[in-house]
């Protein structure tokens, strides 16, 4: 079967892990004998999202290496303040996050030029080409985005959200909406009226690499997972005096970081395998915003590693989805 060189991707969340990501998608372009150049359909959890996000409004993967390892990622702890612990836990007990979280919806929204997800439609306008995670923790949701935001509206508002003039940069911060680190955000569900809660995507699928599989006919093209191994989570990265939080914010973090692997590593079966790649995150954490220069470089080379090593072992032929369709050469989009 002739090699095709474009696929679909979704990418595991992970903080600022997110950098060996990056590099496992430059490793997938550089490939000798089976590069992918184009990604038509992307989804992204938490972190993930904004890599998704960038692909879909026209960055290729050099320009998202080089955004991520220029960014101060530092900014994005906007805690009362500007100061963790005189700002942040005060926040974290009476907003329900340290940090607001608008510095990176701010960041993330200029950079994709205040693009809505009217920009991102399918060649037929009847669907999205990107598709982010994030779960409404009130009325017990798993949300993919833009398709769900209809069911909801904003604090004040009288109507129901509109995708088409939604910005993709709002709908990452609901998908980043890390538990405790970030505050959650405030949404009102349209059918009840009742405010709900939106979290961080990844509590409930931190790797949804189902999200572009079809049962009704061959897949035109692979879908291609990303995700992390190794590296440290939120509450793994807190030091001796945050570790002092009362003990229902520390357990709260362990049931936070067991929400985010236990169902993805559970749904990992055969057909998730064969098209999957694992990214060594080393011991970096999910909030080490301010990463030295050597440790970036070094997430980016394990993510190019990992790219080539799984190319190299991948066939077309031995794709399969969940849906148990295999790789027909000829097939329809």
């Amino acid at each position: 079967m002739d090699w095709i060189d474009e696929a679909d991707g979704v990418f595991r969340g992970g903080g600022v892990k997110g950098l060996g990501l990056a590099g496992a998608l430059l490793g997938m372009a550089e490939h000798t004998t089976k590069p992918v150049n184009r990604w038509a359909n992307v989804a992204g959890a938490s972190a993930g999202a904004i890599i998704a996000a960038t692909l879909a409004c026209g960055k290729t993967p050099a320009d998202l290496q080089k955004l991520l390892q220029e960014t101060d990622f530092a900014q994005f702890q906007d805690f009362p303040f500007h100061r963790k612990l005189i700002g942040g836990v005060p926040s974290l007990l009476l907003r329900h996050g340290m940090a607001r979280g608008e510095a990176f919806r701010t960041w993330l929204d200029g950079e994709l030029g205040g693009a809505t997800f009217a920009s991102v439609k399918t060649a037929d306008g009847q669907g999205s080409r990107l598709k982010l995670i994030a779960a409404d923790i009130t009325m017990r949701r798993l949300l993919v985005l833009p398709d769900d935001l209809h069911l909801y509206r904003l604090p004040k508002a009288t109507s129901a959200i509109d995708p088409d003039t939604f910005p993709i940069a709002s709908a990452a911060r609901m998908s980043m909406s890390i538990p405790y680190f970030f505050e959650p955000i405030r949404l009102v569900d349209d059918a009840t009226g009742r405010a709900v809660t939106i979290v961080d995507g990844g509590t409930l699928s931190n790797f949804p690499v189902w999200l572009f599989d079809v049962s009704d006919r061959p897949p035109s093209r692979p879908t291609f997972g990303f995700t992390l191994k190794g590296g440290k989570g939120v509450g793994e990265g807190l030091n001796r005096l945050e570790r002092r939080l009362p003990w229902a914010l520390r357990t709260g973090f362990d049931l936070f970081h067991t929400a985010q692997e236990a169902w993805d590593q559970r749904f990992v079966s055969h057909s998730t395998r064969v098209r999957t790649l694992a990214v060594d995150a080393a011991d970096v954490a999910t909030t080490d915003f301010t990463l030295s220069r050597e440790r970036q470089e070094l997430l980016i080379r394990n993510g190019k590693a990992a790219a080539k090593e799984f190319l190299d072992a991948f066939s077309l032929e031995s794709y399969i989805n969940t849906f148990h369709r295999t790789m027909v050469e000829g097939s329809t989009p």
